[in-house]
């Protein structure tokens, strides 16, 4: 592109914007431009549930391990994603992921004990504890957050408003969904965790798809797309 290059936009919430952002300029080797505004924030939905009547504790997210806190330690923990079992473990559970997608963790089903509590977020494309239990296994479905739509910063909207590339990676349907209800006049280039990311996002753009599910795919398309 001929101009001024692409500004990355981050969207996640501060602390994960700034650890991926880490990530990437390691991997890019310098610096790289960048306006970190979340569009969305984490509302704890209740209390934490008693987890003492469940054999298996199957999490979505990292923000439903964060909400969970120490109550996961000792306890067995079965995830959607890596990430997610590492930081499950870094609380004492004893966690494993089981794949990177919710369907690839119910390919698994057969290694859940029952009676499970799946956490999960208000906004998720999958129901894991009605499938679960679709499968014979008593399960009882946990909303443990809300994901709360933000309002952009003024550096958010001067990027989106201006005619300099921006390049803006979504992690999941529901931030894809919020961004692209914003009016957009920058060439945007759009790099989606999953097709399901990619699908919520209504509008213009030029898109990418990462291989796996993962934020180290997504650095992959990042450094692909500076």
């Amino acid at each position: 592109m001929d101009g001024p290059g692409p500004t990355l936009l981050l969207t996640r919430p501060e602390a994960q914007s700034r650890s991926f952002l880490a990530d990437c300029e390691r991997r890019l080797g310098q610096r790289i431009p960048t306006v970190i505004s979340p569009v969305m924030d984490i509302v704890p939905v209740g209390d934490p549930p008693d987890l003492s009547e469940f054999a298996t504790i199957v999490v979505t997210s990292g923000n439903a391990v964060r909400q969970l806190g120490d109550n996961l330690e000792g306890r067995r923990v079965l995830t959607v994603g890596e990430a997610t079992a590492a930081l499950a473990r870094g609380l004492g559970a004893r966690a494993e992921a089981l794949g990177e997608t919710a369907e690839a963790f119910l390919e698994r089903v057969e290694e859940v004990t029952f009676p499970a509590i799946a956490c999960r977020g208000q906004h998720a494309r999958c129901n894991l504890a009605d499938r679960l239990s679709a499968h014979g296994g008593p399960t009882v479905d946990a909303v443990l957050y809300d994901q709360v739509p933000r309002p952009l910063s003024r550096a958010a909207h001067a990027l989106l408003a201006g005619s300099s590339p921006v390049v803006v990676p979504v992690f999941s349907p529901r931030s894809a969904e919020l961004l692209s209800r914003i009016a957009i006049a920058a060439p945007m280039v759009v790099l989606a965790i999953s097709e399901a990311a990619r699908t919520a996002w209504k509008g213009g753009a030029e898109f990418r798809v990462a291989e796996r599910p993962t934020a180290d795919s997504m650095c992959d398309l990042v450094v692909g797309a500076l």
